[in-house]
């Protein structure tokens, strides 16, 4: 059940919102957090009632290793075990549902058997909540964890805005909630805000990504059914497609947080205004940002701390302490994520691709290369982003190969066809899309700019908003039209909206 359908918002969340508060005023905030819980496996069950017991087992056994390792923690050995232990075994279990095919392709290409694929289901979302919960027990072995009920602790896991494509949420950012939740449940300013955000996600959705998904889908399913692609088709299908994803991501997390609001949680942004990026490092504090908390916070500080403490006890020369201290750390740590994403070589390459990418910038920095200046660092990062998206989006590398070939002339201008028909025919309107789109992405004020007044997420607020006082939300009956206006827009075209893009992974 997607957040983009007439199923959610017109029975789900209604009905949901009203037994949150009918469930407050009859139990309390104690009671809303089991209700929530219960509340969103429901979610979950509507994708599969199977998945869903599979999500459910899940967060009990987690729940239970979470709790012994709490309750061991002065016993460092045993803590250090049961930790490895429950984290190993979330791992293999996502191996299993995510990789088993995969990891057949690569033993037929090997050694030339000819095994034959697993009917195995994805669990939607199962690379979100199965890191939601490994933080958990990373934290729990760390001591910054404590011993929480178990309704608490499934909300957490399983909360329905964000179990099936994040935030990857941190156990303290919302146990902390919890623990201070006080007053009413119905807030009419959290409602009215909650839906505004809520709004702008699906318009982004419904109306911005699926509406120039075609064009995108046009240029890489037609490579991979062999077609070939000029320049100028190359260019403009990676441009669609890197629009899409801007706008199916960008109004997921609007929808996610804005859902999370009303119901009394923040939660942490994942989403940034990314493409203003004036270099990859800057893009992936903006771009699926608790996805590089996550993965910066436990796989490469770590690395790169052990790194820099033996490169500073062996006197390697700058060279050589960069390379083993931050290129070779930030490199593995993007492929792993690449490898997050998905399954295939293309997630391997396109991890590879930003992880170089980021060993150049943090190379310039630590070297104190020249200043190129925000334009050229813009112009670079887009670039990288650009061309890593084809090899996320395209089905193989060859496909990728392809256009980025052509992308970079290697498949003629305008191809075969007449160019000036060609142009005409099938270039204008997604060339006038990107056009638009891109000084949407440039120029306008992102969601939480426009609600700046109330601050919407977790994350510490910000001392300034861009977004100028006209953009500003107000609780204003113009606001409210407005409001309503973009809503009604978008769920008039609910119907042939497509899942989110993210649910893939």
């Amino acid at each position: 059940m997607a957040f983009s359908s007439y199923h959610f918002i017109l029975i789900f969340l209604p009905l949901c919102y009203a037994g949150f508060v009918l469930v407050h005023r009859i139990f309390g905030w104690n009671g809303v957090f089991p209700y929530l819980a219960l509340a969103s496996i429901v979610f979950y069950a509507q994708f599969s009632v199977i998945l869903a017991t599979i999500l459910a087992t899940s967060v009990v056994l987690n729940f239970l290793a979470g709790r012994f390792i709490i309750e061991i923690q002065d016993k460092r050995n045993a803590a250090s075990m049961a930790t490895a232990i429950a984290v190993i075994a979330n791992l293999v279990a996502l191996g299993y549902f995510k990789y088993t095919n995969f990891f057949i392709d690569v033993s037929n290409q090997v050694s030339g058997a000819g095994f034959s694929h697993l009917d195995i289901v994805l669990p939607v979302g199962i690379s979100f909540y199965t890191f939601i919960q490994i933080g958990f027990l990373l934290e729990a072995y760390n001591g910054q964890a404590e011993k929480v009920s178990f309704s608490r602790y499934a909300l957490f896991a399983t909360f329905f805005p964000c179990v099936t494509a994040g935030p990857l949420v941190l156990q303290r950012e919302m146990f902390q909630q919890m623990e201070e939740k006080k007053g009413p449940a119905f807030s009419s300013v959290a409602v009215a805000v909650g839906l505004t955000l809520f709004g702008i996600g699906v318009f982004k959705k419904v109306i911005l990504a699926d509406s120039i998904a075609p064009f995108a889908d046009a240029a890489f399913d037609g490579v991979a059914s062999g077609a070939a692609i000029s320049m100028v088709q190359a260019w403009v299908g990676s441009l669609c497609y890197t629009m899409q994803l801007y706008f199916d991501f960008s109004g997921y997390c609007d929808m996610a947080i804005g859902i999370g609001f009303m119901f009394g949680i923040k939660l942490p942004l994942n989403f940034n205004s990314p493409f203003k990026a004036t270099s990859i490092a800057d893009f992936w504090r903006r771009w699926h940002m608790t996805m590089t908390r996550f993965f910066t916070t436990y796989l490469y500080t770590p690395s790169a701390m052990k790194n820099t403490r033996r490169a500073i006890q062996l006197q390697y020369s700058p060279w050589h302490k960069f390379m083993r201290a931050s290129a070779i750390p930030v490199t593995y740590t993007f492929v792993v994520a690449g490898i997050w994403h998905g399954a295939g070589w293309g997630f391997v390459v396109y991890g590879l691709i930003h992880g170089l990418a980021l060993a150049v910038n943090h190379g310039w920095r630590e070297f104190k290369m020249p200043d190129v200046g925000p334009y050229v660092g813009w112009a670079l990062t887009m670039t990288v982003v650009i061309c890593g998206l084809v090899v996320f989006r395209a089905p193989d590398l060859s496909v990728s190969a392809t256009i980025l070939a052509s992308m970079w002339g290697l498949g003629g201008l305008f191809g075969s066809v007449d160019a000036g028909r060609w142009v005409a025919s099938e270039l204008t309107w997604p060339t006038i899309m990107i056009a638009v789109y891109s000084i949407i992405v440039l120029k306008a004020p992102n969601s939480q700019e426009i609600l700046r007044s109330q601050w919407v997420s977790c994350d510490p607020e910000p001392q300034e908003s861009a977004a100028r006082p006209i953009w500003r939300w107000k609780p204003t009956p113009g606001w409210a039209a407005a409001a309503g206006l973009v809503l009604a827009i978008a769920i008039t075209s609910l119907g042939n909206s497509s899942n989110f893009l993210y649910y893939q992974f």
